[in-house]
């Protein structure tokens, strides 16, 4: 039911240009064009009980303050400091990133096999990024020199 889920933020206009892409043993890729008209791919493995967006972020130094403050945004979000529906529940599922040559991913490591949950878990987690991470921080100049944002415009 990943699709149908991704189809439907697709059809509310949340994403443009998705697309579904199958693979083989549980597997498949989804790709949107989504914040800042960027490309985003997202990969389910369902033997590896895992949804991952291997790009969320590019230009993070691993060893960054930047780096250091999405982690503990991260935690946050699977701590009782935020309301229930917008936590990861850690009974469902951990929420993990990696940063690999400054590139920044995003995985939910499934628990239960509900895939469902951890869709839209996953959607709502890297929009919270794009919309409260990145614009409530002091991140403008990193938006424009690696996401493309038109500084005139904001």
């Amino acid at each position: 039911m990943v699709t149908a889920i991704l189809e439907t933020y697709a059809s509310k206009a949340v994403f443009r240009g998705f697309s579904a892409h199958p693979g083989v043993k549980g597997q498949a890729t989804y790709r949107m064009i989504w914040h800042h008209d960027r490309p985003f791919e997202m990969l389910l493995d369902a033997d590896q009980q895992t949804l991952l967006f291997p790009e969320v972020l590019p230009g993070v130094p691993a060893r960054s303050e930047m780096y250091r403050e999405l982690r503990a945004f991260l935690k946050v979000r699977q701590s009782t400091e935020m309301p229930e529906h917008r936590r990861v529940n850690p009974a469902k599922a951990r929420l993990v990133s990696s940063n690999k040559r400054g590139i920044v991913s995003i995985a939910l490591i499934v628990k239960d096999r509900d895939f469902d949950y951890a869709a839209r878990k996953i959607i709502h987690i890297v929009h919270e990024i794009f919309l409260i991470f990145l614009v409530d921080g002091p991140y403008f100049e990193y938006m424009v020199q690696h996401l493309g944002l038109d500084e005139d415009r904001y």
